[in-house]
């Protein structure tokens, strides 16, 4: 694989992080980072990632700033799990869009309905700005 290549190459990890650090005791979000490009070929590989995160975690966040290419399938993928999240009763958004994902998820009204925000979670949404994603 080229360096652009690997660079780009699409990859999803998982962690979790306290849902509010400001409080003494806070519940645990799993947040499922995606990095690399999102297209037809990966979306699937996103989608199966978030539904399993989504089954075993009542608080779930896609971090999507080190994504580089967003696609429709992609989409399709955030739409699909926001779905299965409120199915599930669970909590699912997004954080850290930025460039042409954030334009898409801009044009397509999806930033505003996945990236639902509560008390704590306007720091992590900031964008390099330090504005919070939808404002």
């Amino acid at each position: 694989m080229t360096d652009s290549a690997e660079r780009y190459a699409f990859r999803v990890r998982r962690h979790n992080e306290p849902s509010d650090p400001t409080a003494l005791v806070s519940a645990d979000r799993l947040v499922v980072v995606v990095s690399g490009d999102v297209d037809l070929a990966t979306a699937p590989s996103l989608r199966q990632a978030l539904e399993s995160a989504i089954d075993v975690h009542p608080d779930v966040c896609c971090d999507l700033r080190e994504v580089t290419f967003f696609s429709a399938a992609g989409i399709s993928a955030l739409v699909y799990a926001r779905q299965r999240a409120d199915r599930a009763g669970s909590r699912f958004h997004i954080r850290g869009a930025r460039g042409i994902t954030r334009r898409i998820l801009r044009i397509t009204g999806l930033e505003m309905v996945l990236s639902a925000l509560q008390v704590g979670d306007a720091e992590s949404m900031a964008n390099p700005d330090g504005e919070p994603v939808g404002q």
